[in-house]
């Protein structure tokens, strides 16, 4: 699997959530958390540490920058090699952040509650599919 892959597959993984959690009512600033909350409490996206390993090691240059990128904000290590479950669930969290922060939508409605309407999810969508990379 490719960056491009990768940022492929969780573009699609954030539309369906979105279309999950339609009719609901979310701030903004948690909607990436909200969407992500399963996995982050399941502790795992594939529940299959082998293929979550085999992404680690395919996607190495992204989750690299991740890394750091964790380490730089929250002053904590993850280790891929020891916890690679638990860095994958982190990485989705903060990638979905990354990908939702930058859409109008959910910038002006950041400390409000936004409305997962038809119409908003397709600006949301409109806004994710228009990405081309996940950059830490």
């Amino acid at each position: 699997m490719t960056t491009t892959n990768l940022t492929n597959e969780i573009k699609s993984y954030l539309i369906d959530k979105l279309t999950d959690y339609k009719g609901g009512l979310y701030y903004g600033c948690d909607l990436a958390n909200t969407l992500t909350e399963g996995e982050n409490v399941n502790g795992s996206v594939y529940c299959n540490s082998y293929k979550t390993k085999e992404l680690i090691k395919e996607n190495w240059d992204i989750f690299g920058d991740f890394l750091e990128y964790y380490k730089s904000n929250f002053d904590n290590l993850l280790n891929p090699f020891t916890e690679p479950e638990k860095t994958h669930v982190c990485f989705l969290i903060m990638a979905c952040e990354q990908m939702l922060s930058g859409c109008k939508l959910i910038e002006e409605n950041w400390n409000n509650k936004l409305e997962l309407t038809t119409k908003n999810i397709k600006a949301i969508t409109k806004h994710i599919n228009s990405l081309d990379e996940i950059e830490f």
